[in-house]
C-alpha cells in the first residue's frame, strides 16, 4: 500500500492547506510516496531529518467543515485481453474504464494482454499502456498472470470478465454483467452452461469485492450464487457521450447504405437466444417498417434470418458487425430502437441510442426497467401485439420520448463508472 500526496480540489481555506510537510523530530510511519521509494518507504529529505506527511483532504465546497485523513492509493492490476476484441457490451465496460482510469490513475494501473495488437483487432485506446504477457493461452491466467501480479507489487487485481485465476498474490474484484447461464440454462450448450456457472460462482466467492452493474445483478448473485450480500457492490456502465450524442444525419442515406427500408426499426446486440430477434422480427412485419439488426449470430443458431427468408421479408437486414465508428449515425437515423431482451444484465445499446435522441422500445426483463426507467417504452418481451403496439407509439412519438431518453442517458458516464470503481479498490486495499 502506497499513500500519494495529493493537492485538494478545492479549498474553503488555500493558506491553511498549503502546509501538506511539516519537520518532525520523531521518526514517522512507514510511508511511500512515489515507487522511486518503495523500497526503503520512506520520504528522505535531509540525512538527519524526516518529514512526517500531513495530507488535507479538501473542504467540500458546500461546507467549510474539514478533516484529515491518509489517502490510500493501491497499485491495480486489470485484465484487459478483451481491449483487443470486437466491441460488445462487456467489451465495451473493459475498454471505457481502463481509458478512464489511465487518465486519473495512470501510474497506479497496469494493463494486462495475452498478445501484441495484430491487424484486424480493435485498436486499444491509446491513453493506455498494455503490459503484454507471453504465455500459451491455458496457462495465461492461471499461471503467467499470478506471477506478474507478484513481480509488479500489485495490491488490487480486478477482472471485468466475470471470472478470475485460480490464484493471486494480491486482493481481487470482479465485475459481474450478468447471470445468463444461471437465469436460462437452456439457452446453451450443457457443457458451456456448467463451465459458465462454475467459473461465475467460483470467481463471486473468491473475490474480496464483487461489482454488479446493476441492482438486478446483485440480486441475481445473492439469490443464484448464495454470494454474500455485503460484499456485492453496484457500479452502473456507463455511455460515451463523445460519440453518442443528437446529431444531424441523412436518415434515408444511411438506410440506403445498409440496405434497408427507411424509416427502419434498429437492433443492436449479438444474436443470442436472450436477444429475443424473432418476436421483434413478426412484430415489425405487421408495421411496414425495416428493421436492421446489428450483430452477428456468434453460435449460428439464431433463427431470424432463415425465418425471414422462407417467408420472403426483404425489409428486414442482417449487418454483423459494423464499424464503431458507424453506430452513432445509426442510432440517430432509426426511427425506432428497440431492445424487447428476455434478460439483460444492464443494456449499453438502449442507453446509447437514448443519448442520440431516439426513441426507444425495450422489456420489462432483467435489469431493463431499472436501466431505462420511464424514458422508454417497456412491454412484455413474450407479447408480439404489445411489442407491434409500442414501436408503433415510439415512432409516432412527438417527442416525449426524445426528451426523457437524452434526460435518462446523461445520468450514467463513463467517467463516473471508473471514479466509482477506484474507491472500491481503495475500500479493498484498506481492509
Amino acid at each position: 500500500m502506497r499513500l500519494r500526496i495529493r493537492p485538494p480540489r478545492t479549498c474553503s481555506s488555500p493558506p491553511e492547506a498549503a502546509g501538506w510537510l511539516r519537520p518532525a523530530i520523531r521518526r514517522p510511519s512507514r510511508v511511500s510516496c512515489s515507487r522511486p521509494f518503495v523500497r526503503d518507504r520512506t520520504l528522505r529529505c535531509h540525512r538527519k531529518w524526516r518529514w512526517r506527511v500531513s495530507i488535507a483532504v479538501c473542504w467540500r465546497a458546500t461546507s467549510p467543515a474539514s478533516s484529515t485523513r491518509l489517502l490510500a492509493v493501491p497499485r491495480v492490476g486489470i485484465d484487459g485481453r478483451d481491449l483487443l476484441r470486437k466491441r460488445t457490451g462487456v467489451v465495451n465496460n473493459t475498454l471505457h474504464l481502463a481509458r478512464e482510469l489511465s487518465l486519473t490513475h495512470g501510474s497506479d494501473l497496469t494493463v494486462y494482454v495475452d498478445r501484441l495488437p495484430a491487424a484486424g483487432d480493435e485498436a486499444p485506446p491509446h491513453q493506455v499502456e498494455l503490459r503484454y504477457l507471453t504465455a500459451p493461452p491455458v496457462l495465461w491466467k492461471h499461471l503467467a498472470l499470478p506471477l506478474a501480479l507478484a513481480r509488479d507489487r500489485i495490491e488490487v487485481f480486478h477482472s471485468p470478465t466475470s471470472t478470475l485465476p485460480l490464484s493471486a498474490p494480491c486482493r481481487q474484484v470482479v465485475t459481474m454483467h450478468d447471470l445468463f447461464a444461471a437465469i436460462e440454462p437452456r439457452w446453451f450448450a450443457p457443457r458451456i452452461g456448467w463451465q459458465l456457472r462454475l467459473t461465475q460462482r467460483r470467481a463471486a466467492h473468491a473475490a474480496n469485492r464483487v461489482i454488479a452493474v446493476s441492482e438486478r445483478t446483485r440480486q441475481d448473485l445473492v439469490a443464484r450464487y448464495r454470494v454474500p450480500p455485503e460484499r456485492v457492490v453496484v457500479v452502473n456502465n456507463g455511455v460515451d457521450h463523445a460519440r453518442f450524442r443528437p446529431a444531424e444525419v441523412d436518415p434515408e442515406a444511411v438506410a440506403r447504405k445498409y440496405g434497408v427500408p427507411h424509416p427502419f426499426v434498429l437492433c443492436v446486440g449479438s444474436l443470442m437466444p436472450w436477444r429475443n430477434a424473432p418476436r421483434l422480427l413478426r412484430a415489425t412485419a405487421r408495421l411496414g417498417y425495416g428493421l436492421l439488426f446489428v450483430g452477428r449470430d456468434i453460435w449460428g443458431t439464431d433463427p431470424t434470418a432463415r425465418l425471414a427468408g422462407e417467408r420472403g421479408w426483404d425489409w428486414v437486414r442482417f449487418a454483423g458487425y459494423v464499424p464503431d465508428a458507424d453506430l452513432p449515425a445509426l442510432y440517430a437515423a432509426a426511427r425506432v430502437f428497440a431492445y424487447p431482451s428476455l434478460y439483460e444484465g444492464f443494456g449499453i445499446p438502449p442507453l446509447e441510442a437514448m443519448a442520440c435522441g431516439t426513441p426507444v422500445v425495450a422489456s420489462t426483463a432483467g435489469a431493463l426497467p431499472e436501466v431505462l426507467g420511464d424514458a422508454a417504452l417497456l412491454v412484455d418481451p413474450y407479447k408480439e401485439d404489445a411489442l407491434a403496439q409500442a414501436i408503433r407509439a415510439a415512432a409516432e412519438d412527438q417527442g416525449t420520448l426524445r426528451r426523457r431518453g437524452l434526460e435518462r442517458a446523461a445520468r450514467f458516464s463513463w467517467r463516473r463508472t471508473a471514479d466509482e470503481t477506484w474507491r472500491v479498490y481503495e475500500d479493498v486495499s484498506a481492509r
